[in-house]
């Protein structure tokens, strides 16, 4: 009786199988266009909080690319730079044919020092420190990435060396603002005329120049030439260093013992939007002192 029923189940099953290898109700025999196409790998954007170490000795706005970085395991541990937002390149920016560049980034570099502000609690430039706009690399860009990378990093002065630090820059431009601009030493050349940079002091040890404040361009062409510097920039830098000092105008162009310096930022960022100079107070003939030269007055230093 065994093999009875085996015998009698063979062609049950037989028949099964030869009924599933017939063609469903509704289909064409043709499996390849019944599946949905699989979408096109995305180039991930980078993370916000992410931490980088830098290859670059100075942050040059028109070098300074993707490539100039290598991430980090922690922001706790050594790092140059930090992510602090992420967003997405539109319009003009986002149609062209290569990563954008120049005015193209007005917008762009618009959103960064937005960002910027509400993160440190302050205005980037009254700090040591740069943002950097980082877009797609060419290869990231042909694949169709879009994305807008904002970067802040500490920098020892205007020349805009990194500095390794750890811990997150959030915060540092509010509260006891560490890491505003205020005191310095002037670095000149060899020549001991040509101001080369400067190294950040407390208002308390011997400097000779002390920051009074970021001044911004209306929109005009990059001044070239030291004399378009001088046009374009040292009328409202001597403006709000009269004003920090407590003086006049007048009163500053004729004082014997301190001026106004300034340092601008380069073409790139210029173009970008970001028209300004950081105006510093900086006395003359090697003088130097111990305090603060706010609201001195016109008197003798």
């Amino acid at each position: 009786m065994g093999r009875k029923l085996i015998a009698a189940l063979v062609p049950v099953m037989a028949l099964a199988v030869l009924a599933g290898c017939g063609t469903p109700a509704g289909t064409d025999k043709d499996i390849t266009d019944d599946w949905a196409m699989l979408a096109a790998p995305k180039i991930p954007p980078p993370p916000v909080g992410g931490c980088y170490s830098t290859t670059v000795d100075y942050f040059a706005t028109d070098s300074t690319t993707l490539y100039s970085f290598k991430a980090v395991d922690s922001c706790s541990t050594s790092h140059a730079s930090e992510t602090f937002y992420v967003g997405d390149l539109t319009g003009a920016a986002a149609s062209g044919s290569t990563p954008p560049k120049g005015a193209a980034l007005k917008d762009g570099w618009a959103k960064c020092n937005s960002e910027a502000e509400k993160f440190l609690g302050g205005d980037y430039h009254d700090g040591r420190l740069e943002l950097l706009v980082i877009v797609p690399s060419s290869t990231q860009w042909g694949a169709g990435a879009r994305y807008l990378r904002c970067d802040l990093a500490e920098v020892v002065s205007d020349g805009d060396k990194p500095v390794n630090r750890s811990g997150s820059l959030k915060g540092t431009l509010s509260g006891d603002k560490s890491l505003a601009l205020g005191c310095a030493m002037e670095v000149y050349d060899t020549d001991g005329k040509t101001w080369l940079d400067y190294t950040p002091t407390s208002c308390t040890a011997t400097h000779n120049m002390e920051y009074v404040g970021t001044y911004s361009s209306t929109d005009r062409p990059f001044p070239t030439n030291s004399d378009e510097r001088k046009t374009a920039m040292r009328p409202g830098c001597e403006a709000l260093g009269a004003k920090y000092l407590g003086m006049t105008a007048s009163q500053l162009t004729q004082h014997q013992q301190v001026g106004i310096g300034f340092w601008m930022v380069d073409e790139e960022n210029w173009n970008r939007g970001n028209r300004t100079a950081r105006c510093y107070a900086m006395l003359f003939d090697k003088k130097t002192v111990t305090k603060s030269i706010k609201n001195i007055g016109s008197g003798a230093i």
